[in-house]
């Protein structure tokens, strides 16, 4: 069984209770211990005597466990339903299995769901755990960090930019942590992760590496106006996280090329001569971004226009991002932040400094569903004057009903749904006066 503690600020420990049944944080006990827990209780349950006793359980390591939502943390963790359009989860540890004890940091993901499945309304939101081992914290938190970095989940709300804020937060790595963390850091909600300068920096450089490839590709397209081997431009402005940095980029390809005959080439130079069919083979692209202040970052890479995840060394870090393309740039996910990043040519950025920001519609006088989710009832009726706080209707999901409360003294004009009503995210439920 799990026993659980609660200490206090004087480290008293309290008993809570005892869990005689597998808990979700198993895999941590079997990382740090080495033992299969599941093949100990099959045998056991099987009759068998267990066959260690305490003496033979030795603690080693760390070990930490992410629990991956179908809840948004952008909406107060309200639960997400829909369909993963994609789920790619990072790569697991080859070597390790429960039973194991680890001698190496380790990356282990228990998951009972798939790319196209679908995630209900009828059952727990939670999607995987995510677990590291390493030979002490920080090597466990690291870990922690690259893995959600290298966690691709499309087609639904979930917790993992939350996820890696926290594990980016000081007060959690130094461990100064309590039950409030949440309602202490994030008392308005979460709203995304801020990052530092430096990495924000590192973002730009690898954004308008990306830029240069997308222009050297799109310049090599067959049948259109510019000619095949026009040059790209290389000056770009880069605004992210309401910062521009004008830059030049100059790429470099190191690795092998392919000719047409199968002979393979060592490729060391800038560049290939274009009259020589060559495919490259494999390598390693890279491209030198030029700052204003003259600092000169290098981006390592294999990203290719279409790559939804990419990890490069920029200026000698190693990144792991989630890329999606917008017009004039990229999506750009790292580390809990969600960064639209805008590349454009010194001209286009001088006319888009120029252009109105387009703000978001007025909804203050609509009820809308926070997530998606079943009408159990609806409290009032239209024409009735309504009170802050007041109860308005219930909504179901994922085994929780949510009461919606009003937020301000308001008069119901129009009611939209009813109680069995099947709501998206964002469907007006009523609309007040």
């Amino acid at each position: 069984g799990t026993v659980e503690f609660i200490v206090d600020g004087d480290r008293n420990f309290y008993f809570i209770e005892m869990n005689t049944r597998l808990q979700v944080e198993h895999p941590v006990t079997e990382l740090i211990t080495g033992q299969d827990l599941v093949e100990h209780m099959i045998r056991v349950a099987a009759g068998e005597q267990l066959s260690l006793s305490q003496d033979d359980v030795k603690l080693t390591g760390w070990a930490m466990e992410s629990r991956l939502y179908a809840e948004d943390p952008y909406r107060n963790f309200l639960p997400s339903i829909g369909r993963l359009t994609r789920y790619r989860p990072p790569a697991e540890s080859p070597d390790y299995a429960p039973g194991v004890q680890p001698s190496e940091p380790v990356v282990r993901n228990d998951t009972g769901v798939y790319e196209g499945g679908e995630i209900s309304m009828f059952y727990d939101p939670m999607i995987a755990k995510l677990c590291t081992w390493g030979p002490d914290r920080a090597a466990a938190i690291e870990g922690q960090r690259n893995a959600l970095d290298e966690f691709e989940v499309e087609g639904i709300g979930h917790n993992l930019p939350f996820l890696s804020a926290v594990y980016d937060h000081e007060r959690f790595t130094s461990g100064n942590i309590t039950t409030a963390f949440i309602a202490e850091e994030y008392p308005e909600g979460f709203e995304g992760a801020s990052l530092p300068a430096d990495a924000v920096k590192r973002l730009a450089a690898g954004a308008a590496a990306m830029r240069l490839v997308t222009a050297r590709r799109d310049g090599r397209v067959s049948g259109t106006v510019a000619r095949k081997d026009h040059p790209a431009g290389t000056d770009w402005v880069v605004t992210v996280a309401g910062e521009s940095f004008p830059v030049s980029t100059k790429r470099s390809v190191t690795g092998y090329l392919r000719t047409e005959e199968g002979t393979e080439l060592g490729l060391t130079s800038k560049g290939a001569d274009p009259r020589q069919p060559q495919v490259l083979v494999h390598g390693q692209g890279s491209v030198e971004v030029m700052f204003e202040d003259g600092q000169v970052m290098l981006v390592e890479g294999d990203w290719t226009p279409g790559d939804t995840l990419t990890t490069a060394m920029i200026d000698g870090v190693r990144m792991s991002v989630k890329v999606d393309p917008i017009t004039d740039g990229f999506r750009i996910r790292y580390r809990g932040a969600d960064l639209p990043v805008k590349v454009r040519s010194p001209r286009a950025a001088e006319l888009a400094a120029l252009m109105p920001e387009k703000l978001p519609p007025d909804t203050s006088k609509m009820l809308l569903c926070p997530m998606p989710g079943l009408v159990v009832s609806i409290a009032v009726a239209e024409g009735d004057e309504v009170q802050d706080g007041q109860a308005l209707a219930t909504v179901e999901a994922m085994k929780m009903e949510n009461v919606l409360r009003a937020e301000k003294k308001a008069v119901i004009k129009k009611i939209n749904a009813s109680a069995g009503d099947s709501l998206a995210v964002d469907d007006v439920i009523m609309e007040f006066e």
